[in-house]
C-alpha cells in the first residue's frame, strides 16, 4: 500500500468520525469540537465541518485574547492526541497579509505619512511593461510601469496549517490556509 494512499485511507477515516461526532453533537463535550478540528483542518473542512470551522474562528478570533484554533482533544482511553503538529501565525501588515489569485503577482508598497501612520498600496496584476519616462512633481524623470490587468489583492489576517502523525510513515501535511476571518475568505496554497 503506498504512503498517498494510507494518507488518504487514514483521513477518509477520520473524516468518518467527524460524521460520527456530528451525529452525537447532543452529548458532545468541549473537548470533541477540538478534535473535531483537527480532523475538518487536515481535510481541509469539506461539507459537514462547518461548525467546526466556526468554532476555530471563534477561538483565534477571541478578544482580547485569541486562544490558539484548538484546544484539548482526548482519545478514547482519556489522553490527550498530540500526534500533531499545528503551525498558526496572525498576520497583520506586509506583503505577507495580501493574496492575489492564481496567475497574479502581489504588488505591495507601504507609503510612511507624517505622523507615523503608514498607508499599504496593493493590488494584483498579471504583467508589467514599460510605458516609457515621465516628469514628477519635482521634475525629475522617471521610468513609468504599467501593471496589466490590475485586480484588487486580498486581505488575509491569520493563516495555519496541520500535520497529523508527524515523523512517521503516516504523515499527513495539510495545505496552508490562509484565511480573512472577519470576510470568510478561505485560499489553500500547497507545498
Amino acid at each position: 500500500m503506498s504512503k498517498l494512499f494510507k494518507s488518504k485511507y487514514l483521513l477518509t477515516l477520520g473524516l468518518l468520525s467527524v460524521g460520527a461526532l456530528t451525529a452525537n453533537a447532543d452529548k458532545a463535550h468541549a473537548f470533541d469540537m477540538d478534535c473535531k478540528v483537527i480532523l475538518c483542518l487536515a481535510g481541509g473542512f469539506p461539507a459537514g465541518c462547518g461548525d467546526a470551522y466556526s468554532y476555530m474562528i471563534d477561538r483565534i478570533t477571541r478578544s482580547p485574547r485569541p486562544l490558539p484554533p484548538f484546544g484539548f482533544c482526548a482519545m478514547s482511553d482519556g489522553s490527550e492526541y498530540t500526534a500533531h503538529d499545528v503551525q498558526y501565525r496572525y498576520l497583520h501588515r506586509g506583503p505577507e497579509a495580501y493574496d492575489c489569485p492564481e496567475g497574479k503577482t502581489l504588488f505591495y508598497r507601504r507609503e510612511e505619512e507624517d505622523r507615523g501612520f503608514g498607508q499599504e498600496i496593493t493590488f494584483c496584476y498579471t504583467h508589467t511593461s514599460g510605458g516609457g519616462i515621465r516628469t514628477n512633481r519635482d521634475g525629475d524623470e522617471i521610468d513609468r510601469t504599467i501593471y496589466h490587468e490590475r485586480s484588487p489583492a486580498t486581505r488575509v489576517n491569520f493563516e495555519l496549517n496541520i500535520t497529523i502523525e508527524p515523523g512517521t510513515a503516516h504523515e499527513f501535511r495539510s495545505p496552508l490556509f490562509r484565511i480573512n476571518y472577519g470576510t470568510g475568505y478561505v485560499s489553500q496554497r500547497t507545498f
